[in-house]
């Protein structure tokens, strides 16, 4: 019987940090494709508040673990929302040319060792900035900063041969989707958010094709 194992990287919206559910869009995403024809071990990777400073640091040691020789072994990324969050009185977290950088050796060296998928980083939330995760920090989202980063990563992917899927537009554009972030925990959007972002990669080629093998 095949053995898929996906690990999925990266940072709260992998994690699905704000879904009342707890299920976020990987949950849900792998709750449909289920089946008793395979087995499905599906590792959620997803460290809240994280860079790609960070998970460059920590994605093959934590892969390597979970992907064991002889298995069907895959990765999906998500990262980037956090790089463009500006620290009141700091400045950015981690300035566009670097987090491209970092993106380029995740996801270079992922996609050398495993077949990856790389889903794009979402709308940021202006609708609720500034934020406070936690006392002593205040967080701002610039849009056109999000917008910029999610445009590099596009010509990023298509450099390396990457299979980039650009959620943004899509979700900037739908009204529900943007209406959800008001209503998770103040920085993501709710269970309805992380559904529509599901629906975005079900419906992806490329996902599909996994599934096909």
């Amino acid at each position: 019987m095949r053995d898929l194992r996906i690990c999925f990287v990266g940072d709260s919206y992998i994690n699905g940090s704000g879904d009342e559910h707890c299920l976020g869009w990987v949950g849900r995403l792998c709750e449909r494709r289920f089946t008793r024809n395979f087995r499905l071990t599906f590792y959620d990777l997803g460290v809240r508040g994280v860079t790609t400073d960070e998970i460059r640091s920590r994605w093959k040691h934590e892969c390597r673990s979970r992907l064991p020789k002889g298995a069907d072994n895959r990765v999906v990324l998500q990262f980037g929302i956090n790089d463009v969050a500006e620290i009141v009185g700091a400045g950015r977290r981690v300035e566009e040319e670097k987090s491209v950088e970092n993106a380029e050796a995740i996801a270079s060296e992922a996609a050398n060792a495993y077949p990856t998928l790389w889903v794009g980083l979402p709308p940021a939330n202006v609708a609720c900035s500034p934020m406070h995760p936690d006392e002593s920090m205040a967080i701002t989202f610039s849009q056109d900063t999000a917008i910029s980063l999610n445009r590099r990563f596009i010509a990023l992917a298509a450099k390396l041969g990457v299979p980039y899927l650009d959620i943004q537009t899509p979700l900037l554009a739908n009204p529900s989707y943007m209406q959800s972030l008001t209503r998770g925990d103040r920085m993501h959007c709710d269970g309805s958010g992380y559904a529509i972002l599901a629906d975005l990669v079900d419906n992806w080629d490329a996902w599909s094709a996994w599934f096909e093998v």
